[in-house]
């Protein structure tokens, strides 16, 4: 299975046409997949203390329920615009309640990471109003490197992003560099 995870307050524009493509290219291969709208699904991103597992908390009953998507999914695909070089703060709580110790990893009798979702391989796709080279060369790309990094490469999933830049008007041209895109992640996703 695989879960198309979603993370924009709107499904117009590009983020939303990036999603109807990987939707449109799934139901084509007859690909089973969930796709989990955050904002949709009014998804609360805010950590409570009862929820704080650094203090003894424990994971709440929306927050095991992610967790069993992402455990039972073979394959992962996050979609998100890039804001202030990070993801959007309604990724970032669902990223920090979801992706656990004793879930996404644990740490070792000496410290060490142990990487638990070493079984999972994601493609995310990112769109951004600036250019790539001034998005690399500003910004070292730290909007895609969080998250295929730093969160899933810390957690063993193995991930590639995939890119939309110049991200400001939707049109004909845009709507084929999509596909493109869709086409390169979906790949990687796959194979």
């Amino acid at each position: 299975m695989i879960l198309v995870i979603y993370a924009h307050p709107s499904r117009e524009g590009h983020c939303g046409a990036i999603l109807e493509e990987v939707k449109t290219r799934l139901s084509a291969n007859k690909l089973e997949h969930e796709i989990l709208d955050l904002y949709e699904a009014g998804y609360d991103p805010i950590m409570k203390k009862d929820e704080l597992y650094t203090h003894g908390g424990t994971e709440s009953e929306e927050t095991k329920a992610m967790q069993e998507k992402i455990k039972t999914a073979e394959k992962l695909i996050f979609i998100y615009p890039v804001w202030w070089n990070t993801m959007p703060a309604m990724l970032k709580g669902f990223i920090d309640k979801t992706f656990t110790p004793e879930f996404a990893y644990k740490f070792s009798d000496k410290r060490l990471p142990i990487q638990l979702l070493k079984d999972k391989k994601a493609s995310i796709f990112i769109t951004t109003g600036a250019s790539k080279a001034a998005f690399w060369f500003f910004l070292g790309s730290r909007g895609e490197k969080v998250m295929a990094k730093d969160i899933l490469g810390f957690c063993g999933v193995k991930t590639k992003a995939f890119h939309l830049d110049n991200a400001r008007h939707l049109d004909d041209a845009t709507r084929e560099k999509i596909k493109s895109l869709v086409t390169k992640g979906l790949h990687h996703a796959l194979s």
